[in-house]
């Protein structure tokens, strides 16, 4: 019986030995690195608890409203450190907590004054109401710094804010606008959607003091076999679209940014897969059958589905900036879209030689694709394609009061290098229609 009890003690006296220190390496502890601080000032909180474990922190202002929280994570040590900003929405005395449950510290941060405004009227008030996140689906709202929102156009475009991602403390005005003509292209990509500008308080640029997600709607239809979308922005200084990527949900896009500017779902087109191209059979014999077999095997021509080239058909604006963008082999570039280009085949070339300046429209809107073009306009763009100077001389031919101011110096130039000929009646036809088989030899003698 005696040896009994003295065994119940010894258990006892363990319990009594490791109970305690078990609770003190679970014990948390605070530490604050100053005792005052202002708005937008960093606090650090320090401390012990257990080893790995999960640290939540909540700062309480007078009212003892959670103006803030955050978590961080205890080393294999148990020490852990988070730092947090003061926010502009609590003035006064704030209280720092660490920990959870009954296992909690706190610690006294004197906080930035409260500045209120002077009252007129009579009465006492009593405590402010916090400034509540704002919700809007019409594509635009007012914003408050500290409290931030989300803003949608319908279900096509959305941005959300967090708090304290507007710089200052004064509310902004936050719009969301379709571009209904986008000027610039983006050639060899294919748009998704609509182009959307963000603005703030009437500004289309503007940085935040942290990042935003916005979402835009796509249709997947458009996407083929292999395609990935992604959401642009418009660079305003180098006037070029640039790739953020974005996570996909459904018909969605989400990207995280810093800053406003004009966004869009694009893709990539791929490039079609190469057939091997059969012999073009009215060609054999022809004057230009050597410059059409030139310009076919750089991939720069090919003939039509019943294997014939028609060389001595009349020849369109657009198929000769298309063929000449192959054959000069111009990089992608974003360019200008006209009016009646939009949804034309040759739509991405004819931007990519604008973006060159080897092309220009008859007025800002209209470029006039489908044109025969004439060898007077043809000769402006070769020269440009080429870089060549233009040369302001007279030329010899009977008919060169026929040809257009703007384009006398280039078709000099073309002639004096020996791209473009006259005719043996000693004309240059400057007004009239250049025919595919002339319009290759031009480009093989620019080459």
């Amino acid at each position: 019986m005696k040896r009994t009890i003295l065994v119940f003690f010894q258990i006892v006296l363990l319990i009594m030995l490791c109970v305690p220190a078990a609770w003190a390496d679970s014990s948390i502890s605070i530490s604050l690195n100053k005792t005052s601080a202002s708005v937008g000032e960093i606090v650090s909180v320090t401390g012990t608890t257990s080893p790995d474990s999960w640290v939540p922190i909540k700062v309480l202002d007078e009212a003892k409203n959670i103006v803030l929280f955050d978590t961080g994570k205890a080393d294999g040590e148990g020490r852990f450190g988070i730092d947090f900003k003061v926010p502009d929405n609590a003035p006064g005395i704030l209280t720092v907590i660490v920990g959870e449950g009954n296992n909690v510290k706190t610690a006294i941060l004197n906080g930035p004054p409260d500045e209120k405004p002077n009252s007129s009227g009579g009465g006492g008030g009593g405590g402010g109401v916090a400034a509540q996140p704002v919700y809007s689906t019409t594509g635009s709202a007012t914003v408050t710094p500290r409290a931030g929102g989300t803003i949608s156009l319908g279900d096509d475009a959305a941005i959300e804010i967090p708090a304290n991602a507007l710089t200052g403390t004064g509310a902004q005005e936050i719009k969301i606008t379709r571009v209904s003509d986008p000027s610039q292209a983006l050639a060899g990509f294919r748009l998704l959607g609509n182009v959307f500008e963000f603005r703030i308080g009437g500004m289309s640029s503007y940085n935040f003091d942290k990042k935003i997600t916005i979402t835009l709607i796509f249709n997947p239809d458009a996407l083929k076999s292999g395609e990935t979308p992604a959401i642009y922005y418009y660079d305003e200084n180098k006037q070029e679209w640039v790739c953020l990527g974005g996570i996909v949900s459904g018909n969605t896009i989400s990207v995280q940014v810093d800053h406003f500017t004009k966004f869009a779902v694009f893709v990539k087109e791929k490039a079609p897969e190469k057939v091997p191209e059969k012999a073009l059979t009215d060609i054999s014999g022809h004057w230009a059958e050597k410059n059409i077999n030139k310009l076919a095997a750089l991939e720069a021509v090919s003939g039509y589905p019943d294997g014939t080239f028609k060389p001595d058909n009349k020849i369109t604006r657009s198929e000769f900036t298309a063929i000449l963008v192959k054959a000069f082999n111009l990089e992608p570039k974003s360019g200008k879209v006209f009016a009646d280009t939009v949804g034309h085949w040759a739509k991405d070339s004819i931007a990519v030689a604008a973006s060159y300046g080897i092309v220009n429209g008859y007025d800002e809107n209209t470029f006039g694709p489908d044109d025969t073009i004439t060898r007077e306009q043809m000769a402006v763009m070769i020269v440009q394609a080429a870089k060549l100077t233009p040369v302001p001389v007279e030329l010899p031919f009977a008919d060169s009061n026929d040809i257009s101011g703007w384009a006398r110096e280039s078709v000099a130039a073309a002639v004096h290098h020996g791209i473009i000929n006259g005719y043996p009646d000693n004309t240059v036809r400057p007004q009239g229609s250049a025919t595919r088989s002339e319009a290759v030899t031009v480009i093989v003698n620019a080459l």
